[in-house]
């Protein structure tokens, strides 16, 4: 009897336990081998909550149950137990690094799968040079392909990059019909921009003009995460607090005006829904559904706030104009090159080459990083997974105050 392959994956975070859940599950459809599929959570800082865990998840095998948050030792004993034939590395560089090295010590090493959770342009060095033991990389793009390429080739990296279409993308024709009403519009956040509190407090108040001016039109924030929950990347300014701070100062805003609302966004991506955000893998998820999509212009289209990947996209649109609700198709070149391509998905093909060489003995090992400067940054990866968040939160206080302390002299 053939046993199964097993594929492990490691996550820290709620957007790469979206990614991992749905990566695995249309592997599984998409593949003629069938893999016993595994997640485990890295205990970390950003680790889901228990309401991010279930929105993750929605849709696949993994939504309601239980799933094992391991410290660093945890993770290395589950990898000495189980011997996964491969490991789908979901999880930011820093994790990604410590967890393959210990992958790479087993006797018979895993395949190495990683991957970023949604845009992952500009293509940059740091998250390569993070994931340096790693055999594929899934890019979701032609565009992050020809970009990832030539950094691979720059810097002399080996890696295999993959193309698969982003797993959570519904199957759909852009070009919704434009004569359906719309009675919603959604508003999606993101925790790295815009940055400032001013900027994001203009959000909320040209959304608040939308609601008023449009009364039957219902006006949404969907949040990754409410204040006090963590995610990828740490929100200096929640948007349900900076809300309540602006009604509490302003009396002519009505605060039944904006909703807020977490959970899947695929429970809020439904016809008669337009949505806007400012940079997000999102937009990609409502423009394969064909509804109106835009990306406010007003702070700002470039690398930097990580949304130059729809400047020629015909979707960038200002605040002001975003009020007029006319949204308008990105062209099909465009749609092509970023992320709503219609090719088969390489990663089947690409796995099982991969490990149809690690039964042969041929899956080449890239070195350890073995220099100063390398192990302290797996050391302080690994403190801040092995120790637990309240303990580091605490430590981090402690410190920042004894910095603060005068010194007497």
């Amino acid at each position: 009897m053939t046993r199964v392959p097993r594929i492990v994956a490691v996550v820290d975070s709620d957007s790469y336990l979206k990614w991992a859940a749905a990566t695995l599950t249309q592997l599984n459809i998409g593949s003629p081998t069938t893999y016993e599929n595994q997640i485990v959570i890295a205990r970390s800082p950003i680790a889901p909550s228990a309401a991010q865990i279930d929105a993750a998840t929605l849709g696949t095998p993994w939504h309601g149950k239980e799933l094992p948050v391991l410290t660093p030792r945890g993770i290395g004993r589950m990898l000495r137990d189980t011997t996964p034939d491969a490991m789908l590395l979901a999880a930011t560089g820093p994790v990604v690094e410590w967890v393959a090295d210990m992958a790479l010590e087993l006797p018979v090493p895993p395949v190495l799968l990683s991957g970023i959770p949604g845009m992952a342009l500009p293509a940059r060095r740091k998250g390569l040079n993070f994931r340096k033991r790693i055999h594929a990389w899934i890019v979701h793009s032609h565009r992050e392909r020809t970009e990832y390429q030539a950094l691979l080739d720059d810097q002399l990296q080996e890696c295999r990059l993959v193309l698969s279409r982003l797993p959570f993308l519904p199957q759909a024709t852009l070009g919704g019909d434009e004569q359906v009403s719309l009675s919603q519009l959604v508003f999606t956040t993101q925790a790295k921009v815009p940055a400032s509190r001013h900027q994001r407090e203009q959000i909320l108040k040209a959304l608040h003009d939308v609601s008023r001016n449009h009364p039957e039109v219902n006006v949404v924030v969907k949040v990754r995460a409410f204040s006090g929950e963590q995610q990828t990347h740490n929100e200096k300014f929640a948007y349900d607090v900076l809300w309540q701070d602006l009604c509490a100062s302003d009396e002519s805003l009505h605060p039944s005006a904006v909703t807020f609302a977490g959970g899947a966004l695929s429970d809020f991506l439904t016809p008669g829904t337009a949505h806007v955000t400012v940079s997000s893998t999102a937009a990609f998820e409502s423009l394969a559904l064909g509804l109106p999509t835009a990306i406010i212009s007003d702070f700002g289209v470039n690398e930097r706030l990580l949304n130059a990947v729809f400047l020629d996209s015909g979707c960038v649109l200002s605040l002001e104009e975003i009020s007029d609700l006319t949204f308008p198709v990105p062209p099909p070149v465009w749609q092509q090159q970023n992320y709503l391509h219609d090719d088969a998905s390489e990663l089947p093909g690409a796995l099982a080459a991969l490990l149809a060489q690690r039964a042969n003995g041929d899956l080449v090992q890239a070195p350890r990083d073995m220099s100063r400067k390398a192990r302290q940054r797996i050391l302080r990866s690994i403190a801040r997974c092995a120790v637990p968040p309240r303990a580091m939160d605490t430590w981090r206080g402690t410190r920042a105050a004894l910095r603060r302390r005068p010194v007497k002299v």
